[in-house]
């Protein structure tokens, strides 16, 4: 098909929208006075397109135009300061119209070219210390293993740079990640279908205002399911070099976990999402039986993997009719073999899409 742009009413083509600034993913920026332009780079870690732009530039009124007014007013006395003085700030850009928000500090200074220009550079500042932000993150991580080890708490560390450092075996389990190394040491923006979309906006938005969140919601997860937390986004900043969002969150209807009371059941269980037919989630003993492994959970339709077609579509209409006598269903197992398994379909009831959970009987 071809694509049909917009033209004005006099026929030419429209002109491309300049680009503009955006507080989230800033790396630095600068001020050319004399051409009356902004220059500045960002990098895509922190956006939902996870697109890493190289240098751009507009003229200093379409570049801040995405800003608060007093965002702007803030930034143009930030370089009139750095003009007069040489250096200027820290300037706080970003916080909420009531200030109970922290913005992003930021710095400029003056530089003089060879040809008599002058620009001003503008840049976050961290503040000031050394330290190997590294380091820090991997001695943080045992000494957040210890504190959980024997909680069900949902606890995430995600450094300021956007990456995952640390998970508990209750945040695996809330967020149904099978295998920690799904996630660790990858960006969050990047892994929005492993952790689902909530915790991905919660976490970037943090990071950007430099800000803490705390309350109750429903946590989109990546299979489609909500999960209600009462969760504690904490931002910090250690020794001016390393930083980033420690997450910690527990289940709203407190603290047993249904989870392992899923695991304990001996017999196999599996929920199926019944709008697009896929493996949600399996208890151990499912997972030992038909030999299921991490990649066939949330990436594999039922009818791909264990059961024909017509033998789910039977147990999809036993569901639906409220029969509880266990079918006699042929199950293939992912060793490549075939046996018959009697068992019980039953809905999961939901606010948007039922889900199928299927419990094999001796």
């Amino acid at each position: 098909m071809t694509e049909v742009k917009e033209q004005k009413a006099d026929g030419t083509a429209p002109v491309a929208e300049a680009p503009a600034l955006s507080l989230s993913g800033l790396q630095f920026f600068f001020a050319d006075i004399a051409r009356k332009v902004i220059v500045w780079h960002e990098s895509g870690s922190r956006s939902f397109e996870n697109q890493v732009l190289d240098l751009q530039e507009a003229p200093s009124a379409e570049a801040l135009r995405l800003l608060t007014q007093e965002d702007r007013t803030t930034i143009l006395r930030l370089i009139q300061g750095a003009i007069r003085n040489g250096k200027s700030g820290p300037y706080d850009v970003g916080g909420g119209v009531d200030h109970r928000i922290p913005g992003i500090p930021i710095m400029a200074y003056r530089h003089e070219l060879e040809d008599g220009k002058v620009i001003v550079v503008c840049f976050p500042s961290m503040g000031e210390g050394a330290g190997n932000p590294g380091k820090i993150a991997l001695g943080l991580a045992p000494i957040l293993q210890h504190f959980v080890a024997n909680s069900n708490r949902s606890v995430c560390l995600i450094d300021n740079f956007g990456y995952v450092r640390f998970a508990s075996e209750g945040f695996l389990q809330s967020f149904g990640i099978l295998d920690a190394k799904l996630i660790l040491g990858r960006n969050i923006a990047h892994i929005q279908n492993r952790v689902g979309r909530t915790l991905v906006s919660l976490t970037i938005e943090a990071l950007t205002r430099r800000a803490s969140a705390t309350g109750r919601g429903k946590f989109l997860l990546a299979s489609g399911d909500t999960t209600e937390l009462i969760y504690n986004a904490m931002y910090f900043l250690i020794s001016g070099t390393f930083g980033g969002v420690l997450f910690s969150a527990g289940k709203a209807t407190g603290d047993l976990d249904y989870t392992r009371i899923f695991d304990m059941c001996s017999s196999p269980m599996l929920v199926v999402n019944t709008q697009n037919r896929m493996i949600i989630a399996a208890n151990k003993a499912a997972m030992k039986s038909y030999h299921l492994t991490s990649e066939h959970i949330s990436q594999n339709a039922i009818t791909d993997t264990l059961l024909h077609p017509k033998s789910y579509t039977s147990l999809l209409q036993t569901a639906e009719k409220g029969i509880e006598v266990p079918q006699a269903t042929v199950v293939n197992s992912l060793n490549g073999k075939s046996k018959t398994k009697r068992l019980k379909a039953s809905f999961l009831s939901d606010d948007k899409v039922p889900k199928l959970v299927l419990e094999a009987r001796s």
